[in-house]
């Protein structure tokens, strides 16, 4: 993450939720009507004269990945909505949408974006500059993950940690150092209220794929390390569930390609994919 400025990877992840709307068949796996203009292009076809100068390793899947993290994020926030989670924390927000496109959730649910002070600052004068509203249910809090306290950043941001809390970390962390994810995660457990819950991407180690899905990874990491936001870590699931359950969480389940592949993408006319190294967790304390 540079000091100043937005970050890369978010313009970059937005552009592939976008381009999700120009490319892929209906239904789409997620409607993000936002997140071209959040990214910086005036119209669709700025954003496909951008695309046509841009090298985009494995472009159809990785714009899967985008979408479909979100949309499964959203849907587990949907069913923890549903048993009376009311606050709604996204840590890395970037330049996520989820407080403009919902509102048919946003009754009763606070919605608080996390993330670093020079890409959040950024994507608030965009979102001026558009035109549009803040909404009453969105608040946001600068915190850096990596030379913060995140525990003080939490606190500080508004949110009632004595209520429950459903906590979304997507594509984010392999911007991190391994012990300031784990450091998070422990923060989370120890100060979220029981029922709280956290769904999370991690990025699985190159070693453990077939040649050409490790392949893809290390070409996504150099083009991030390219313009200055390297990956950091990395993190075998197995592992992870280790150390959540240690942290506290009492509930892990995990979210794998494969799963995903039948869950949202089976019979699609376009024949959408994902890359093997998708992997998410959902896990509940207490």
């Amino acid at each position: 993450m540079q000091p100043q400025g937005p970050s890369h990877t978010a313009i970059m992840t937005a552009l592939h939720r976008a381009a999700h709307l120009l490319f892929d068949a209906d239904p789409k796996i997620l409607e993000d009507r936002f997140a071209r203009a959040f990214a910086g292009y005036e119209s669709d076809d700025a954003l496909l004269s951008a695309l046509d100068k841009i090298a985009l390793a494995d472009f159809p899947r990785t714009r899967t990945l985008f979408c479909l993290r979100s949309r499964y994020a959203e849907d587990e926030l949907a069913r923890a909505y549903g048993r009376g989670l009311g606050q709604y924390a996204v840590l890395g927000a970037g330049l996520d949408s989820f407080a403009y496109r919902r509102p048919e959730e946003l009754g009763t649910l606070d919605v608080f974006e996390i993330d670093h002070p020079a890409s959040q600052g950024w994507k608030r004068a965009r979102v001026e500059q558009l035109g549009i509203a803040r909404p009453a249910w969105l608040h946001y809090a600068p915190i850096d993950f990596e030379h913060g306290t995140f525990a003080h950043g939490l606190a500080a941001s508004g949110i009632d940690l004595t209520r429950p809390t459903f906590f979304s970390w997507l594509g984010t962390t392999q911007y991190l150092s391994a012990d300031a994810v784990l450091q998070t995660l422990f923060t989370i457990a120890a100060v979220a209220a029981p029922g709280s819950e956290l769904v999370m991407q991690v990025i699985v180690p190159p070693a453990r794929l077939a040649p050409e899905e490790a392949a893809l990874v290390s070409a996504m990491a150099a083009r991030a390390a390219s313009v200055g936001e390297p990956w950091l870590s990395y993190f075998e699931p197995t592992d992870l569930d280790r150390h959540l359950r240690t942290a506290g969480f009492g509930k892990v389940m995990h979210f794998d390609q494969k799963q995903a592949t039948v869950r949202y993408l089976q019979d699609r006319a376009d024949g959408l994919t994902l890359p093997a190294y998708f992997h998410m967790i959902t896990a509940q304390l207490g």
